[in-house]
């Protein structure tokens, strides 16, 4: 009977654990916030194009909240050491000895102070591109001393749930146009030098884009002259010279 209950509690544990994404909006240190943790620093290990400062500061903070307390290995135990959590294999742990770990980071660290560019594929969007920069886009605006931001703040300003921004914090985190701020608590973040110069380039390259203008255009419902009233308001003079080109030419 002994062995049974140690065996439902270890199942116990690894449910907890390896079953759910865990919450790092939870209290820093606590278990959710630790399972959170553990996730987001086995994406960054397990993705080719590594983010330094990402890693780096999940790593510090997991070993400064001794968040792998929290967790289990994969006989059920918690971890009593940062290096039994870094060694363990995953989904457990990250698969790695601490060394190896920091030595990722300094070599990334390094090509980064040299100037040398590492190479990764163009970043893939799930929906259009164009949802992503626009979004993003007023969140940066909303942030002109580039404020710390979390999932509340991006719903406010996007004015959407706070499910629906904790999406959009997530993909913008996977892109590496955020990075979670280690002075701050519950899910902090701040916007990269490479967000901002990625927005930038789209806004640069963007041709419908009109700095003058709203990002999105709201259209009158029943009303044709309204509708074309709005839409030449939003178009710029290039833009007008272009749809009369169109329309000559298909005469």
């Amino acid at each position: 009977m002994a062995t049974r209950q140690i065996s439902n509690e270890q199942l116990k544990s690894h449910i907890e654990t390896l079953g759910n994404a865990g919450n790092l909006n939870a209290t820093p240190g606590s278990r959710p916030w630790a399972i959170a943790v553990r996730l987001e620093m086995q994406s960054v290990l397990n993705d080719i194009t590594f983010n330094a400062r990402q890693l780096k500061a999940w790593r510090d903070l997991m070993k400064k909240q001794a968040g792998y307390r929290q967790l289990v290995n994969e006989r059920g135990k918690a971890f009593k050491t940062y290096a039994q959590f870094c060694k363990a294999k995953p989904p457990f742990g990250l698969g790695c000895v601490p060394s190896e770990l920091d030595q990722v980071i300094q070599e990334l660290e390094l090509s980064i102070a040299r100037g040398q560019e590492i190479e990764t594929p163009p970043p893939k969007y799930p929906g259009k591109p164009e949802g992503y920069f626009q979004r993003f886009s007023k969140v940066v605006n909303a942030c002109p001393d580039n404020q710390p931001i979390n999932t509340v703040k991006i719903a406010k300003i996007l004015k959407v749930s706070q499910s629906t921004a904790n999406i959009w914090r997530k993909r913008w985190l996977d892109l590496g146009w955020i990075e979670p701020l280690a002075i701050k608590k519950r899910g902090y973040y701040q916007i990269t030098d490479r967000g901002i110069k990625i927005l930038k380039e789209w806004l640069e390259t963007e041709s419908s884009y009109n700095k003058n203008s709203s990002l999105w255009l709201t259209i009158p419902r029943h009303n044709p002259q309204k509708v074309a009233d709005k839409l030449i308001e939003s178009l710029n003079s290039e833009q007008l010279r272009e749809i009369v080109q169109i329309i000559s030419t298909s005469l």
